[in-house]
């Protein structure tokens, strides 16, 4: 997937010569006519370029110049994260809903800044409470409100995360959106993410069916994700089979499923969106049987500036960390701890501390 910037360039070289091309046929008419020709050329090259540097959002729709933006209005906690990531606080007009920023959080340490900003949830999107931040797009995966912000005159991209694909396209959306670093660090993460799902999935490519571990993720007792999710993507990738596929849910979000079906299936990994879950697990009586307890292959996932597991900008970290217990074999010698401290310096241009790590990694 490129970026509108690198789209942008090719664009702009073909402007330019067809300019030059006219105005060599226009050298021998008269000056009025080599006037006309200069002037359509001009048009035609301005025309040509402003369609060419328009971001879309994802559902093909043009929403505004690229680079026009100065601030993003985001209303949940995986698009701030974005936002962030790609352009610093100046670039957060908003915090969304589910954005940690407690005195402890790891967001509070990274961008101090932020404490001014308002938290926005999808129902405070309306016309008025938008124009009032004033900023220079908004993203939302409501249709209804992209519709209404639109006609009021409001850049608004209709921006929805299910996959490592949509995660791409949604941070490419906003770096082209603020336009230059912002874009080439859209660009930069695009080329980290794809390298990532290539790697891994390469050395999990021969993995006989019967030799997959059958790994389940639990966003609460009886919560799991089934096939096309995020939890889907790094369990597969890395030579596993989804559970949560086997038994039958549905959605991005996860469907719930009985504790008997979660019991009664068995895996061989189990791993956990929240600490009260994990530790429901590993001391309630009625999973003591499982595979999984009693191997002690219960894992919480990792929360950077938001958890890697579901639909963030840190998933491509979420791949390497659960290799150490998907298929360890096939993966050995991956430092976590060092992929992240890179992963951080690199995108967010933060040094991570030892202690920051073990809070991301529950230690």
């Amino acid at each position: 997937m490129k970026s509108i910037s690198r789209r942008s360039f090719a664009a702009a070289a073909a402007s330019a010569m067809l300019a030059l091309t006219l105005a060599g046929c226009a050298s021998g008419t008269s000056s009025s006519s080599a006037a006309a020709s200069s002037q359509a050329a001009s048009s035609a090259s301005a025309a040509s370029s402003a369609a060419a540097t328009m971001v879309k959002d994802m559902n093909g729709d043009d929403v505004l110049a690229a680079g026009s933006a100065k601030n993003v209005l985001t209303v949940n906690s995986v698009a701030t994260q974005m936002v962030l990531m790609v352009g610093g606080e100046d670039a957060a007009a908003t915090v969304g809903q589910g954005f940690q920023y407690g005195d402890d959080s790891l967001n509070k340490k990274m961008f101090p800044g932020l404490g001014d900003r308002k938290t926005f949830t999808r129902d405070d999107a309306t016309v008025e409470n938008v124009a009032a931040v004033n900023p220079g797009l908004v993203l939302i995966d409501v249709p209804d409100t992209v519709t209404a912000l639109r006609g009021a005159g409001i850049p608004t991209a209709f921006l929805s995360v299910t996959s490592p694909e949509t995660i791409i396209q949604a941070i490419e959306i906003v770096g082209d959106s603020l336009g230059g670093d912002a874009a080439t660090v859209a660009a930069d993460y695009a080329d980290y993410y794809n390298g990532v799902l290539s790697e891994m999935s390469a050395k999990s490519k021969n993995v006989a069916d019967a030799d997959k571990p059958r790994v389940i993720y639990l966003r609460n007792e009886t919560k799991t994700i089934g096939a096309g999710s995020m939890p889907d993507n790094w369990i597969t990738t890395l030579g596993g089979i989804n559970v949560g596929a086997e038994l039958g849910a549905k959605g991005g979000a996860g469907s719930d499923v009985t504790t008997e079906a979660i019991i009664g299936a068995d895996p061989d990994v189990i791993i956990c969106e929240n600490p009260d879950l994990l530790a429901t697990i590993t001391t309630d009586a009625q999973y003591a049987n499982m595979t999984a307890v009693k191997n002690g292959a219960v894992y919480q996932a990792p929360l950077g500036t938001a958890v890697w597991s579901m639909g963030t900008a840190e998933a491509p970290l979420m791949v390497y960390w659960a290799s150490q217990y998907i298929n360890p074999d096939l993966y050995q010698g991956i430092d976590v701890d060092q992929k992240t401290t890179e992963f951080f310096k690199q995108f967010y241009g933060y040094d991570l501390s030892k202690a920051e790590l073990d809070t991301i990694f529950h230690r």
